[in-house]
């Protein structure tokens, strides 16, 4: 059987614990974007966010960013290569 300060210890530990896994999700989420186009999870600042969009990032590398005007802004879509 545990012992009182043991089981402090214990209880501490598991706060500390949860603490840090609470906080940690919203620092991973905040350097995390999925992109709009593959759907591939990247930090942030390997994505590009979209001039005309609200919220969507797609791929820097790739086509990625050109499948998206093409798609969603296909009158800005040449002016964007």
């Amino acid at each position: 059987m545990l012992s009182k300060d043991e089981m402090a210890r214990y209880r501490e530990e598991h706060e500390v614990m949860e603490n840090w896994r609470t906080v940690s999700r919203h620092v991973v989420a905040d350097l995390l974007e999925a992109c709009a186009i593959c759907g591939t999870i990247r930090e942030k600042d390997r994505l590009t966010r979209c001039r005309w969009c609200e919220d969507v990032y797609f791929c820097k590398d790739g086509v990625c960013s050109q499948q998206h005007h093409m798609e969603v802004h296909p009158a800005v879509a040449f002016w964007t290569w």
